[in-house]
């Protein structure tokens, strides 16, 4: 997509709808630069940080997401900072070997003493977690009244301890009138903690006074900050009042503000964004999911491309007719491609390049052209002449970019040879072949599975997606079959390591069993694997599904496809029945995989009820790329297909 002279000046709001389609088109590196512009302009735009993050989430730098979503946490005005402080809290309390001192380690070489008021609600906790919780909420009591004078923040942070402790206990109208009676204190009537834990608290007890209390604090947090979940929480809230008209239009809603929180560009985004600056109609018709819609406000060329992108292309021509502006010419000829009038079409977009020489899709689009039945306009227009300069220096500009575009490069060869540069063709051809060998390897791997997982932010999780290896090296034929310890190359918990050893092994004895025409010589090799993301421990038995993809993908030889993670523990009931077990915070594991635009998501069938009602992602989402399984069988079948039985 290219910038014409005849657009407006573009605010940044404009420059990050350009961006998102461009991730939508899966161009990361033209994307990636326009946000780096607006961050260099703007460096406090959250928007912006968050389209960065999606951006690297994408190409798989999950260091540098993650960097950029610590800052966003940090930054954000509304999170309920103090119950992610007490979840962390009560989360070193329950994990004796990091929370049991006083004393915290930062790296291997750094110990940092607690927080007295930490220390103090830790000992809470573990009445708590010692079935204590009377005791617990009194000792919380008394911290309270010990702070309240000297530090709002800690007498604030003591009365929400009591509070969740009394809902952990299932007390909830004991956590409710705490929390009352701290709205009824100077400062604290509209504290986003309380409010937003007094909500969650009403609508669990969804009496239909408490309903609407949770109702009006919903049209408050409405009113005064832009929070996705109240959408969420209103819908449900108005489905147990048996408000349905309510409840569809608040779900509609919600499911618009997920879309757009996730960066993805609707109907309308993208035909805006066309009017403006030229987006190839060729690439957007590709888009998966478009719902035409005509606005009969807009302008001539909005509505064009409208009319186009639904299938109208007679309709949009008629309404570009005529038209002077070198974009509209620059839709012509896209029209023209689309009725399959390609020599018409070879003809505009000639005439559009003497326009606009550093159009580089058009120019690229002749080039392809040129090398497939020859344009001899195109040397006519580019050999020996300012034009021809120009556009060997716009890509050359763009392989400094992108170099790994084999593209690019065959474009690079047709004009080289235009220009009477033939050595300089038939380098940039080799480098073109052994690209586009080297992509057609990465889009069919064997051994490498995405993984949805959960990254937590002192207690704020966050779904992220990334990769699980397994390979395999020859030895001595009857001396393998086996992963040694060695050869586990992550950084895994103890748990999660023991869970790596029992999967190989029971998905070798699974795959013998039922493949045995396809892994005859399993027993022939020795096996690796890894995790990637090795700067921090990986644990939870949700790796078990991508692992034993992995490893099932090695034994078979098969690739598995790069559009769809897994999450689910496995269970070995037998040599040759291995069935998928509920995992956790699956929720997030769906944002994960939309933030990371992928086509589906595997989950167990044990989670299904968990996403039907889910606060965090809209069920339309859900319906769209989760998909559900029993058993391993299933997950085979929905990985490889049908055929991998016959």
């Amino acid at each position: 997509m290219t910038r014409t002279t005849d657009a407006p000046d573009e605010d940044l709001d404009d420059r990050l709808l350009h961006a998102r389609v461009l991730v939508e088109l899966g161009e990361l590196q033209a994307a990636e630069q326009e946000v780096v512009q607006v961050l260099d302009e703007s460096p406090e735009d959250l928007s912006a940080l968050n389209l960065f993050a999606k951006i690297k989430h994408i190409k798989g730098e999950i260091s540098q997401a993650v960097g950029c979503w610590a800052q966003i946490h940090g930054r954000s005005p509304h999170n309920e900072n103090a119950l992610m402080h007490l979840a962390a809290i009560l989360h070193l309390v329950q994990d004796p070997a990091r929370g049991a001192d006083e004393f915290v380690a930062l790296n291997r070489f750094q110990l940092v003493r607690k927080p007295r008021m930490q220390l103090e609600l830790e000992e809470a906790f573990r009445l708590f977690l010692a079935r204590r919780p009377a005791e617990a909420q009194a000792l919380c009591g008394r911290l309270a009244h010990k702070y309240r004078s000297s530090d709002r923040e800690m007498y604030k942070l003591a009365v929400l301890a009591r509070a969740w402790i009394a809902e952990l206990a299932g007390d909830a109208a004991t956590a409710c009138a705490v929390l009352e009676a701290l709205g009824k204190e100077r400062g604290f009537e509209t504290d986003t903690d309380r409010v937003l834990f007094l909500m969650r608290l009403y609508e669990r007890i969804g009496t239909p006074e408490k309903l609407h209390a949770a109702l009006n604090i919903c049209r408050y947090l409405q009113a005064h900050f832009e929070k996705m979940s109240v959408l969420s929480r209103l819908a449900a809230i108005y489905r147990k009042l048996g408000k349905t008209a309510l409840a569809e239009e608040h779900e509609r809603r919600f499911l618009e503000a997920f879309r757009r929180r996730m960066h993805r560009p609707s109907f309308r985004d993208i035909t805006r964004l066309a009017s403006r600056r030229y987006v190839p109609l060729v690439k957007l018709r590709r888009l998966p999911g478009l719902q035409p819609e005509v606005d009969a406000s807009a302008g001539p060329r909005e509505r064009a491309v409208a009319l186009a992108l639904g299938g109208d292309v007679a309709a949009a021509a008629e309404l570009l007719q005529g038209q002077p502006e070198v974009l509209d010419a620059k839709y012509r000829a896209d029209l023209l491609v689309l009725q399959g009038r390609l020599e018409e079409a070879t003809a505009g977009y000639l005439e559009v390049l003497r326009r606009d020489p550093d159009d580089l899709y058009i120019l690229g689009w002749l080039l392809d052209r040129h090398r497939g039945h020859g344009v001899p306009e195109l040397a006519a227009l580019l050999r020996g002449t300012p034009e021809g300069a120009r556009a060997l220096q716009g890509l050359q500009s763009a392989l400094r970019a992108t170099p790994l575009e084999p593209a690019l490069w065959r474009r690079l060869a047709v004009l080289s040879r235009l220009l009477g540069n033939d050595e300089e063709a038939v380098r940039a051809d080799e480098r073109a072949l052994a690209l586009e060998e080297a992509a057609r390897r990465r889009a069919r791997p064997v051994g490498r599975v995405l993984a949805a997982a959960v990254y937590h932010f002192v207690g704020k999780a966050k779904g992220l997606i990334h990769e699980v290896w397994a390979d395999r090296k020859p030895v001595q034929p009857g001396q393998g079959g086996f992963l040694a310890d060695e050869d586990i190359l992550a950084n895994l918990t103890p748990d999660l390591m023991q869970a790596v050893r029992n999967i190989f092994l029971a998905v070798r004895e699974y795959a013998r069993s039922k493949f045995p025409h396809l892994t005859r010589d399993i027993l022939d090799y020795r096996y690796t694997y890894k995790v990637t993301k090795e700067d921090e421990p990986s644990g939870g038995l949700s790796a078990g599904l991508p692992s034993a993809l992995a490893f099932l993908s090695v034994f078979l030889q098969q690739p598995v496809p790069q559009d769809t993670a897994y999450s689910g523990m496995i269970v070995a009931d037998s040599h040759d029945v291995l069935v998928l077990r509920r995992i956790g915070e699956a929720e997030y594991k769906v944002k994960g995989a939309y933030n990371r635009n992928l086509r589906a998501l595997v989950l167990p069938l044990d989670n299904r009820p968990d996403l039907l009602d889910s606060r965090e992602v809209p069920r339309a989402i859900c319906e769209e790329m989760v998909r559900y399984a029993s058993s391993l069988d299933e997950v085979v079948r929905l990985t490889f297909g049908e055929s991998i039985w016959m």
